[in-house]
């Protein structure tokens, strides 16, 4: 049986669905009437069983259900009608057709080697079980090398990075051929390995560092030095690159691109605005469209420069035109395209954005246009900040678009074409001496590079973006 907390959860959810205010609302298998066995002792607990007339603990798995199943009440959140208890297969599992029994999702379960257990919803498949989960074996997408499939979210992730995984885990492969969030002390993940926490972590993270401004090195140790790239030289101390590292609000810690320069010997950091950010006279960097500074009733339009907002209610911002479109209409769009809100923007760290972007109209309700899958017009790039096209198809800048492992895709320089990109190694990632078997090219993540550094006995060159960083033995 599951914890008493679990049914605090519930007795909240039933008493915030109430429209009573001044009278907590009991779940229907309290009610006597319903349940016969709410009148027993603890009877909160139980639930009646019809076909053997006996009461049950609530959530208990087997006997009366089958093996794999759990005894739960009836629709959790709506009225009981006869009965008030039905077997269903627990959280995170679902009931597969062929053999009745419930798995794992996201695992193999029943399934082949190399393929998955996941959800399936399908109208013309009816359940003996009412709101019963069914689950599908689905095969995992083939991802280039160095990658790996992720059910949950149907993206690919860097082999041995934390990924989608929770702190002291790292993205692994287990031996169903699942992608799984593991920390092994012996194997490949050893490297990663922490040993007075006994925690996996990726190299020059934070990781289990518990002290200001050391990174986990390939040392396996906590440590910062002088001669990193992540070293920053007013508090003498290192920080992850892309995070806020030491800088003020609305900036990044990055790389700076030196234009000009390809051999950097005494490469570093620094405080940058992020993407589609300006600076402020306060120091801070702030979101474009957004009110920022400005007073009330305007929005920034750039750097020190504040408008009022012209834009009457349920009406967007589109700076190229200069002009207010109502939301989930056609505006400036192309055909299938609507006036949408800019999903990049945070509301709750940036604040409300004014601008608008042209999308989907599957993003605004009740409207009858979508957007064709053949087809991404150019307004979607022209229209969103941050976003380039390649191939008739929209990427975001600094994202792994359709660039090989390791890669990202950075403004090209010197190009006449507005927006154009290119594909190049991600910050402390180094290219591939060759392209792989496959012909696929990409490039390594930094541990591969700077743990020969920080063991061996010569200089290390570390490719990071258009520039090369050689860095002598620490």
């Amino acid at each position: 049986m599951r914890h008493a907390s679990v049914w605090v959860c519930i007795l909240t959810f039933y008493n915030l669905q109430s429209s009573s205010l001044a009278a907590i609302v009991p779940p229907p298998w309290s009610d006597p009437n319903k349940n016969p066995c709410a009148s027993q002792p603890g009877g909160w607990q139980l639930l009646y069983w019809p076909p053997l007339k006996k009461c049950f603990k609530i959530f208990q798995m087997g006997y009366p259900c089958p093996e794999t199943m759990e005894l739960s009440p009836v629709g959790v959140g709506a009225t009981a009608h006869g009965s008030t208890a039905e077997c269903r297969c627990p959280p995170g599992t679902a009931q597969y057709p062929l053999t009745k029994r419930c798995h794992r999702l996201f695992e193999r379960g029943p399934c082949d080697f190399g393929q998955y257990f996941a959800p399936f919803a399908d109208p013309e498949v009816k359940s003996a079980i009412p709101r019963q989960r069914w689950g599908t074996c689905k095969p995992t997408e083939i991802c280039e090398t160095g990658m790996i499939f992720w059910p949950q979210d149907n993206k690919c992730y860097q082999l041995h990075t934390k990924g989608p995984c929770p702190k002291g885990k790292l993205v692994s492969m287990d031996n169903d051929g699942i992608a799984k969030c593991k920390c092994e002390r012996e194997g490949e993940l050893g490297n990663y390995f922490h040993d007075e926490t006994e925690t996996c972590h990726e190299f020059f993270s934070k990781g289990p560092c518990l002290r200001s401004g050391e990174l986990f090195l390939p040392s396996k140790k906590c440590a910062c030095h002088q001669r990193l790239p992540h070293f920053h030289n007013e508090t003498n101390q290192c920080y992850e690159i892309g995070t806020i590292g030491p800088c003020p609000i609305g900036h990044t810690y990055i790389i700076a691109d030196k234009r000009g320069q390809q051999e950097v010997t005494a490469m570093r950091a620094e405080c940058r605005c992020k993407d589609n950010y300006v600076l402020w006279k306060d120091g801070y960097c702030y979101k474009l469209y957004t009110q920022g500074p400005c007073e009330s009733g305007s929005f920034l339009v750039a750097s020190n420069t504040c408008i009022a907002n012209p834009c009457e209610k349920g009406r967007l911002y589109f700076p190229k035109e200069k002009t207010c479109y109502r939301i989930g209409s056609q505006g400036p769009c192309s055909l299938q395209q609507v006036v949408i809100f800019d999903f990049t923007t945070r509301p709750s760290l940036d604040g409300i954005s004014y601008n608008g972007i042209c999308g989907c109209s599957g993003v605004i309700h009740n409207l009858d246009q979508t957007c064709s899958e053949d087809e991404v017009p150019k307004s979607a790039c022209d229209s969103t900040p941050d976003m380039v096209e390649i191939n008739r198809q929209c990427y975001k800048l600094y994202s792994r678009g359709p660039c090989g492992p390791g890669q990202w895709l950075e403004p090209k320089k010197g190009s006449v074409k507005i927006r154009a990109a290119t594909c190049i190694c991600r910050p402390g990632y180094t290219p591939y001496e060759a392209p792989l078997q496959n012909g696929v090219i990409g490039c390594q993540p930094p541990a591969v590079g700077l743990a020969r550094y920080l063991n061996g006995n010569r200089l290390l060159s570390i490719r990071i973006g258009n520039f090369t960083l050689t860095i002598p033995k620490i």
